[in-house]
């Protein structure tokens, strides 16, 4: 089963950013409107990245999510370490025999490019702040409103990195 959580915790964090730039009230009901889901599930993932000072909530009538810094201090890869914890990319079978050239290394293999693929993804994300992403989306709805195909070849991470 693919996990989604990163993903969903990406486009609450961007929603959350982009309501505050229009100046809106986001809850957790009206986030899990926009990823027709439930708003126990949101309240959920909420509460990692409350926990890891991504975003604030407040209860009551006036309450609400907001980001808990400003959106170019917060890292893609510090959402993504907030819901995945530990989980690992992939996981290691350890339960087949351990016998002979594949069976006594395939683990090791394994978690070799685990970590490997893992630190991959932690550094690419951690070259894209919510700043970033908000600015993307805008870059890639203007393309389409002007009927072209996006780009799927990462521009924004290498964009980003050359105006550095």
């Amino acid at each position: 089963m693919i996990d989604t959580r990163f993903s969903t915790a990406l486009q609450i964090v961007i929603s959350v950013a982009v309501n505050e730039e229009a100046n809106l009230r986001t809850t957790s009901q009206s986030l899990a409107q926009g990823l027709d889901t439930s708003a126990s599930f949101v309240r959920k993932l909420l509460l990692p990245l409350n926990e890891n000072g991504i975003l604030a909530t407040a209860q009551g009538g006036k309450g609400g999510i907001r980001l808990a810094r400003p959106r170019d201090q917060i890292l893609l890869s510090q959402i993504y370490a907030a819901v995945t914890g530990d989980k690992k990319i992939w996981a290691t079978r350890h339960d087949i025999p351990h016998e002979g050239l594949v069976g006594e290394n395939i683990g090791d293999l394994s978690e070799f490019l685990c970590d490997r693929a893992e630190q991959a993804v932690v550094d690419m994300l951690g070259s894209v702040t919510i700043h970033d992403s908000v600015a993307e989306l805008r870059r890639l709805e203007a393309l389409k409103s002007a009927g072209h195909q996006p780009p799927t070849d990462g521009s924004l991470v290498r964009d980003r990195h050359a105006a550095e």
